[in-house]
């Protein structure tokens, strides 16, 4: 009797640790935008899936800071602005359309599908990935930049930057990371603040080497770094409809042949301090990085740059831009653009003093006004090389 009771006891107990573990092991590889109740879902021709959610089920109102946070639908200094009814690029000089073939509905956000593993790898490769700030920053060993920024000036605060970056598909292997990027940045390297959006070939996270368009965060407090790539943690608050961040970018550039470009801006609204994402010609706009999220961001951007980044945890940085580091036949920027007038819009005026950075295997330069087509251009890039002598 006493046996039987024993069995009955053992049973019990081991179908209660099988459902515990049953429960864990589907939290583990649920995706998290599952949870979000999709009312549709879009699928690419490249096999991502993306789900239409609701406004206040996207991952970005997850964050502590966000809790309570009520969306803006559009910034105040564009109130008439539809952002419920997207419009292609399509322009005359080669910009590409990154819009989904098909919108969400009115109220939802269109939010990549990915796995919880995807999601912790993505965590742990951004840490990896994005330079590391600290107290000797101009020597971080395995990152590189090439490109122009802003000389740093008390007295002046940027609201806004943007430009037609050229797209590319830089060889990249696993380990590897190339983008091009505009990148918003300020305080000391122990609180340091960025928004960076722009393109990049990031094997390891997609498990692909396709050019995909993408945005980034960091906040950097104490010395700690917290922040990530697109909607990969809570921060980025996605508006529109139809652009979604992780597109690939189509057609790519050829050398000595036909040139493509992406055209993107983040201003920042002066009524409540977010950082908006504008794309395309008509400065469609995508979504924002609520001001809270920064310590170093709500009065503007101490400093501004343009152009390539690559990380590595080879020996051998990888290509930039389009591999090439000569004048004529490099990756580009387009009509650069900068703001430092709150409230006003980019107009393309170049008045402060910009600096070319570069190094013994990344070159950067030729930038000046060349006129209507061209606007304030400069070329980049790179065939990278040893880690240890192309590293910034």
């Amino acid at each position: 009797m006493e046996s039987h009771r024993e069995l009955r006891y053992t049973i019990v107990l081991l179908s209660f640790l099988l459902l515990v573990s049953l429960y864990f092991i589907q939290g583990r590889l649920e995706d998290p935008a599952a949870r979000m109740s999709p009312v549709k879902t879009i699928q690419t021709e490249y096999g991502d899936k993306y789900d239409c959610v609701g406004l206040y089920e996207q991952p970005a109102l997850r964050h502590r800071l966000l809790k309570n946070h009520k969306i803006q639908m559009r910034p105040s200094f564009d109130p008439q602005r539809d952002n419920a009814n997207p419009t292609g690029n399509g322009t005359s000089d080669n910009s590409i359309n990154v819009a989904l073939t098909d919108s969400c509905p009115s109220g939802t956000v269109p939010i990549r599908r990915r796995s919880t593993a995807e999601v912790s790898r993505a965590k742990a490769l951004f840490r990896q990935q994005f330079p590391r700030f600290n107290k000797s920053t101009k020597n971080n060993l395995g990152f590189a930049f090439a490109g122009i920024t802003t000389r740093y000036e008390a007295t002046t605060m940027y609201h806004g930057a943007g430009g037609m970056i050229s797209i590319n598909n830089p060889a990249a292997i696993s380990g590897q990371v190339s983008a091009s990027a505009i990148s918003l940045e300020g305080g000391d390297p122990d609180q340091y603040s960025i928004i960076r959006v722009g393109w990049m070939v990031n094997v390891d996270l997609y498990h692909d080497n396709l050019t995909r368009l993408y945005a980034a965060w960091v906040q950097v407090k104490n010395g700690k770094q917290t922040g990530c790539y697109n909607t990969y943690c809570p921060g980025f608050v996605q508006t529109d409809t139809a652009i979604a961040l992780d597109m690939p970018l189509v057609p790519i550039s050829v050398v000595r042949g036909p040139q493509y470009y992406i055209k993107l801006s983040v201003t920042q609204d002066k009524s409540t301090g977010n950082w908006w994402l504008n794309y395309g010609d008509n400065a469609k706009r995508v979504g924002y990085w609520p001001s809270s999220l920064f310590t170093n961001l709500g009065n503007g951007a101490p400093g501004l740059r343009w152009g390539g980044t690559v990380s590595s945890s080879t020996s051998f940085l990888p290509q930039m831009g389009n591999g090439d580091n000569g004048q004529y036949h490099s990756a580009h920027f387009r009509h650069v653009e900068l703001q430092y007038d709150a409230g006003t819009s980019l107009n393309g005026t170049i008045a402060v003093t910009l600096d070319v950075m570069q190094n013994r295997c990344y070159k950067s330069g030729d930038n000046y006004y060349k006129g209507e087509f061209w606007g304030y251009s400069f070329y980049f890039g790179g065939d990278g090389g040893d880690v240890t002598q192309c590293s910034y």
